[in-house]
């Protein structure tokens, strides 16, 4: 993506988002919505500085920081979607779902062996109900999941919502939102804990 000019790119669309902020009175902002995603927040403070301070060598410096962090970003991103791949097709214990194959991209001089050519005969075998030659990725459900039962009633105390099956439960207590609301629940009692302590020692 760096090579193919992602960085003029940013730079580009930086600079047109920002005039239009500016003519509707608005600071520029690249912490919330679409700004957000993947490619765009590593290099908030990157962008932020002025063509003169890009070129010092602190502005350079940040530039390679942002790349790195947009590396570990999109690290993280593939971990969290193969999670949820396997959370939702390859271990849930009462959904159907269609075989599931997978496509190495690793190596870009293979993709028409290893992509492509596979990814057809994936397809066209299913469309004309004929055997595939490829292997789909197993089902990996433990005894623990297959024995939930499907129709009890769960509450979670930190989301507030109910659900219905201890599997679907379970799979929301591993999910990324629940901890996420749960971090921030402990976050905001670790605040709370430090005001209160605060408190006692001024009035001490």
């Amino acid at each position: 993506m760096i090579e193919e000019g992602l960085i003029q790119e940013l730079l580009d669309f930086h600079d047109k988002h920002n005039k239009q902020r500016i003519k509707d009175g608005k600071p520029p902002d690249y912490t919330k919505g679409v700004f957000q995603t993947l490619g765009f927040k590593e290099f908030h403070e990157y962008l932020m500085l002025s063509d003169e301070e890009r070129n010092t060598d602190a502005g350079k410096k940040l530039l390679e920081q942002s790349i790195e962090n947009m590396k570990m970003g999109t690290r993280r991103y593939a971990r969290r979607q193969n999670k949820m791949i396997r959370g939702r097709f390859l271990e849930h214990p009462t959904r159907e779902v269609p075989p599931i194959y997978e496509l190495d991209t690793t190596d870009i001089s293979k993709w028409d062996e290893e992509v492509k050519n596979k990814a057809i005969h994936i397809i066209e075998s299913y469309l004309n109900e004929k055997p595939c030659e490829f292997t789909p990725v197993k089902s990996v459900i433990d005894d623990v999941k297959k024995g939930m039962d499907g129709n009890s009633h769960n509450y979670c105390e930190v989301c507030k919502r109910i659900f219905i099956g201890d599997n679907v439960y379970a799979i929301h207590l591993e999910s990324f939102r629940h901890k996420k609301v749960l971090k921030k629940m402990k976050r905001l009692e670790e605040q709370r804990n430090r005001t209160e302590a605060e408190t006692k020692i001024s009035n001490v």
